[in-house]
């Protein structure tokens, strides 16, 4: 019984109906917490804390377990200051020294640099994960992690969110960070995924009830196929969608998790997401410059990839000029169901992907398509929207994966798979630049990385959206941020109906808001009136009945 209510609860707060506050979801701390780090009154808007538990700290000795230190007492800290918890217990470079007493052999890695790109000598010691007594010892450890959670009082066993099964290299998909020196030691990726399915079907025993999360970097379709079948909450951590903006490939990443998604709503089976910032967000170019800005697009984004949960460094999150980006990721942090959600958005932003040669032909851009380490195409597609405000910073650092996407020393506005279009959720437009242009890098407030506007002497005087058909309020706000930049007309309303409200700007170079109240609200439409042309940042339907 505890088990299915516990579940039920999940489904809840995964779609929408107990989202945010009570469930959990909306802004965490990265990495690490203990208590006294930071609480509610340092960021109002932190809602849950992740503890990360170490082996050699829980099981100092065999069979000698330290959880009322490690762990009992942080929950307890965490359920006083009304926060919610995620566990995970990291293993490989953090296994207690007995056990290589014990005979597991000892791997030794090449790594020289850390995700950031610094020179390290950490995690560079990690036991042989498929030796015989290191699978015994690692799944103990697991039953007796379950034992002791499961005993838990309920006001504090509830407080758990989701538990993160860390397979090998800390919470990464992967059994090494670097490659062994010996390679007798090097596992394939077929035979650790085995390892890491059997992982996860003994913390599914070791705690009923609670969501375990695995890392979706590394899973392909017979794991996906594994969760679908295994877990009544579909739980996983997408690292792309959390670390910035300026990411290649989350065009494919997004479209395989929506796929995911979607099966698991065929199969009544929420889906929980995480993803982290880590400290790029004060070490890479891109981010380094405007901390503010590049937190407040960053957490759109993820939002927009529908993440449920965002780590981000205890730095970011005592700075209040970060508060608005945390606020945005809360408000709908969870909301999956058109029907019950109590807002939509759409952020208006053009992506300039270089892997579209429709819109960007071979003849006037170069490249040839499936050749992704072109950088001059990158470089040509971005100077063709100069005039906007289109800038290529870093133009190598575009051309490769995530991790060097991030590296990046300032904007690349064109990306290789980028999302080519707006951020949103239950709130589209219609026919994207067809009546409006794209603007990059307007000013340096967190609303000016992106933005919309109207060019009437080009003829693009009307921005169409759509609403989701389940959103259907009776009764809706609408709020518009807009560039109060000019003197010119511009007004918002329904799209066929009369009434529509008209705005002129002061021209006080600020950013402002403007709210009306509809009824039955489906279709909005933005509209150039007369005189300078405005710039627009966010559409939010927030619903009142």
């Amino acid at each position: 019984m505890k088990k299915i209510l516990c579940v039920c609860l999940l489904a809840a707060a995964a779609t929408g109906a107990a989202a945010g506050e009570t469930s959990g979801y909306g802004i965490s701390s990265w990495a690490g917490w203990k208590p006294g780090q930071i609480s509610r009154a340092e960021c109002p808007e932190l809602r849950s804390v992740p503890l990360i538990l170490k082996w050699d700290s829980l099981e100092s000795a065999p069979g000698r377990y330290a959880f009322d230190e490690e762990l009992g007492k942080p929950l307890k800290a965490a359920h006083a200051d009304g926060l919610y918890v995620t566990l995970m217990i990291w293993v490989g470079p953090a296994c207690p020294e007995w056990i290589y007493e014990k005979g597991v052999p000892l791997v030794i890695t090449d790594r020289k640099v850390n995700a950031l790109g610094e020179k390290t000598e950490g995690q560079k010691r990690y036991p042989y994960y498929l030796h015989p007594e290191y699978k015994s010892r690692f799944m103990g450890l697991i039953d007796a992690f379950g034992k002791y959670v499961t005993a838990l009082p309920p006001e504090l066993r509830e407080r758990i969110v989701f538990v993160q099964c860390a397979e090998g290299s800390t919470g990464d998909g992967q059994p090494y960070k670097g490659d062994p020196l010996d390679q007798k030691y090097a596992i394939s990726n077929e035979v650790w995924n085995d390892f890491r399915r059997d992982a996860w079907q003994n913390y599914r025993k070791a705690v009923p009830g609670i969501p375990i999360l695995v890392n979706s970097d590394a899973n392909d379709t017979v794991e996906s196929q594994w969760l679908l079948e295994n877990m009544d909450v579909i739980a996983l951590k997408q690292g792309m969608f959390s670390h910035g903006y300026i990411v290649s490939d989350n065009g494919e990443r997004l479209a395989k998790h929506q796929a995911l998604e979607a099966e698991a709503k065929k199969r009544g089976k929420p889906v929980l997401t995480r993803g982290e910032m880590d400290g790029e967000l004060f070490v890479m170019g891109w981010s380094k410059r405007n901390v503010p800005q590049a937190l407040y697009w960053s957490g759109i984004f993820a939002t927009h990839c529908r993440l449920d949960i965002w780590n981000v460094p205890r730095e970011a999150l005592m700075d209040k000029a970060n508060w608005p980006a945390c606020a945005f990721f809360n408000k709908y942090a969870g909301q999956k169901d058109p029907t019950n959600a109590p807002a939509a958005f759409c952020a208006l932003r053009d992506g300039l992907d270089a892997s579209d040669f429709v819109r960007f032909p071979v003849v006037k851009f170069g490249g040839q398509p499936g050749e992704k380490k072109d950088a001059e195409r990158y470089v040509r597609i971005a100077k063709a929207y100069a005039a906007y405000g289109a800038r290529m910073e870093d133009p190598q650092k575009a051309v490769g994966g995530g991790m060097l996407n991030r590296k990046s020393s300032g904007p690349n506005d064109a990306g290789w798979d980028m999302l080519p279009g707006n951020y949103s959720r239950f709130l589209t437009q219609i026919d994207p630049g067809s009546g409006d242009v794209g603007l990059w890098n307007i000013d340096e407030t967190i609303y000016g990385r992106f933005g919309r506007a109207f060019e009437h002497q080009s003829g693009k005087k009307q921005m169409r959206f759509q609403l989701d058909a389940g959103f259907n309020a009776k009764k809706a706000k609408v709020t518009v941020t807009y560039l109060d930049k000019g003197t010119g007309y511009w007004s918002i309303g329904l799209l066929g109906k009369d009434g529509a409200t008209r705005i002129q700007n002061k021209n006080s170079g600020a950013w402002k808001t403007q709210t009306v109240t509809f009824s039955g609200i489906s279709d909005l439409v933005l509209k150039y009136e007369s005189g300078d042309d405005t710039i627009f940042h966010l559409i939010e339907v927030d619903r009142i009945d």
